[in-house]
């Protein structure tokens, strides 16, 4: 079976130089250069057009998906970042808190782009910048409240196949049930941008303006900008940058025995009402019904990923692929189970579909690019590589290249939704 020796940063840094694609700023002097130096950076697919008249736009990652994603696929943003998230009363956790969580997030992944963005809203809401760099892992004057959720976001962001019950039930020492939805929701959401911003490359803003508000005297023109004495040193306990390995993928007849295995969900799922507000069109599975918890701002994201196995430029074939390969590195046995339905549906024999977990020399090169692109974007987006996606570009017209981004990035996010709520198989 294929083992990926690719990993996570799950300790302060040694000897070993960092792992990746890129390099990670091991200070926060270092992590400054490195954001204020991306915004000069080459992105993996070419730059689009200036497009004044579209509001998806605006920013550099909204550009990208309005001109290399169709139409139906372009609007999916991840659950308690979308402009709507306010208004959802079932969203309660305060939004400067969750852009901590985004910030955490986007250094686990070692992303340039979100964690720069992350900066400067951070910096928006008045938050120090001493107080940014303690979020690198100087956890010590948060409250255990804030510190339950700092260490659940690490390591759903780096080990999601290790996230158990036992991380659920210690959030819910510190947060109500639809809380810690909403931590699960939007920290996932977090990972699946993460994989879409830095897996492309896409380099940052000139400056940080469009985040500044009156009231706020920081500078939002560079990155580069004093660190105190107090965190100067200190280095990074949240980039990748000491790596391990996830464990070599588990046998047919295990995974067999693990779908038989009788699920409880670890978090409520919504009742029928709310459910049928994002799933209009007959039974609802177990995964909408979960996040109907939050129908108003995930209705997009349940459309997003339904029109995602539905619809687009890539084979039906392939999109199951991607889903496949996704969770079975990310241990994600219900997203597994659906992934497996879509290949069937496609035309896949059973033995075909477990010979996904080898070498996939049969394949056609196509197919072997995009699944070597998505496993690594799915384990360690950090090492995915300029030459990863010029193979990719071999074969593919360069929207089906950002489409392969795109469905990996959705799985990213339903991966970790799925399991850590421990959702049973849909009948």
């Amino acid at each position: 079976m294929m083992t990926l020796t690719l990993a996570l940063a799950l300790s302060a840094p040694g000897a070993e130089p960092p792992e990746t694609s890129k390099p990670v700023g091991l200070t926060r002097d270092e992590e400054k250069a490195l954001l204020e130096k991306h915004k000069k950076a080459t992105p993996r697919l070419p730059m689009p057009p200036a497009d004044p008249t579209n509001p998806l736009a605006r920013v550099n990652n909204g550009a990208f998906r309005a001109y290399y994603l169709p139409a139906e696929l372009r609007e999916t943003r991840p659950a308690g970042t979308t402009p709507g998230r306010d208004a959802d009363p079932a969203m309660t956790l305060d939004n400067t808190f969750k852009v901590k969580l985004f910030w955490i997030a986007s250094r686990a992944n070692n992303c340039y782009y979100c964690l720069g963005h992350q900066e400067y809203k951070l910096l928006g809401a008045g938050v120090s910048d001493n107080d940014i760099a303690a979020l690198d892992g100087d956890w010590r004057e948060a409250t255990p409240k804030e510190r339950a959720a700092y260490e659940f976001t690490r390591k759903l962001t780096h080990t999601p196949h290790l996230v158990t019950a036992a991380d659920v039930e210690a959030l819910k020492k510190h947060y109500t049930a639809t809380q810690v939805a909403e931590i699960l929701v939007t920290v996932a959401g977090y990972n699946s941008t993460n994989r879409w911003t830095d897996g492309l490359n896409i380099p940052a803003e000139t400056d940080g303006a469009r985040f500044k508000k009156d009231d706020i005297r920081a500078d939002f023109s560079t990155f580069k900008t004093p660190t105190s004495d107090k965190y100067a040193k200190q280095t990074t306990t949240v980039a990748p940058v000491k790596l391990a390995a996830r464990p070599p993928l588990e046998a047919r007849d295990k995974v067999e025995a693990i779908w038989k295995e009788k699920r409880t969900a670890t978090l409520p799922l919504a009742d029928a009402k709310a459910t049928a507000e994002v799933w209009t069109n007959g039974a609802a599975p177990n995964w909408a019904a979960l996040l109907a918890t939050f129908p108003k701002s995930t209705k997009g994201r349940v459309e997003g990923l339904r029109a995602g196995m539905e619809k687009g430029a890539l084979s039906a074939k392939l999109k199951a692929e991607i889903a496949w390969v996704a969770a079975r590195n990310d241990r994600a046995w219900y997203a597994l189970a659906i992934a497996r339905e879509r290949l069937k549906k496609a035309g896949v024999s059973e033995n075909d579909i477990w010979k996904l977990d080898g070498d996939r020399k049969d394949l056609p090169e196509a197919e072997q690019a995009a699944l070597v692109l998505a496993e690594t974007l799915t384990v360690a987006p950090w090492k995915v590589t300029d030459e990863m996606v010029e193979r990719c570009r071999k074969s593919f017209k360069d929207a089906e290249v950002a489409e392969i981004f795109y469905h990996t990035c959705n799985a990213a996010f339903f991966d970790r939704v799925t399991e850590v709520a421990g959702l049973p198989l849909d009948k």
